[in-house]
């Protein structure tokens, strides 16, 4: 039977027949698990000036170049939507071949102007580190670290390594706060870890 459809079916005849009950997949990137919703308490408006507090996401040993962190309270279903990618960035940061200084003074231009400008969503890359020379990716590691200190701490709202086609493990997705008038911000503050 097999042999007299190959002789009267040519082969994309058989393609078409074999795939045409089939789908196209419409989602891109990596498939992120949604956490649960729950239900979470606002941060205080009457706090304003209240430092925030982060929530890392752990990292396994097997994914170690997959970060993480929001600030307490916030709504899970922004970080889903974050991870996903559905928040598609509105400016870029390159920080690839910069000196950790360098790195660090254009990171908090690039927050207070993105913050001033009441931009959503910014996409920093700091690369993986594979032209340093222990292999390690030195601004990847200082960044998350950079996310969570004064004075970005105060317009970060969360973060997350991006999807494989924004940079993946050498890019991060970041998600700031609403502008509002009565937050305090030490721009000239240097993080605790600099050097």
């Amino acid at each position: 039977m097999t042999a007299m459809l190959n002789d009267s079916l040519s082969d994309s005849a058989l393609f078409l027949q074999a795939m045409g009950q089939v789908c196209p997949v419409r989602a891109r990137g990596r498939a992120v698990a949604l956490e649960p919703a729950v239900p979470t308490q606002p941060m205080n408006p009457d706090l304003p000036n209240a430092t925030p507090r982060f929530i890392l996401a752990p990292t396994d040993d097997c994914r170690q170049s997959l970060v993480a962190g929001h600030v307490a309270g916030v709504d899970s279903v922004v970080m889903n939507r974050l991870r996903a990618g559905a928040l598609r960035p509105q400016a870029q940061l390159d920080l690839h071949g910069l000196t950790v200084v360098q790195a660090f003074e254009n990171l908090r231009a690039f927050m207070r102007t993105c913050w001033h400008n009441c931009l959503g969503t910014v996409m920093i890359i700091p690369g993986v580190g594979r032209n340093s020379p222990d292999g390690r990716g030195v601004l990847r590691e200082k960044l998350q670290n950079w996310l969570i200190q004064e004075p970005c701490n105060r317009v970060v709202l969360a973060f997350c390594t991006a999807q494989p086609h924004d940079g993946g493990a050498g890019s991060m997705y970041v998600q700031l706060r609403k502008k509002r008038k009565n937050i305090r911000i030490d721009w000239a503050r240097m993080p605790d870890d600099m050097w």
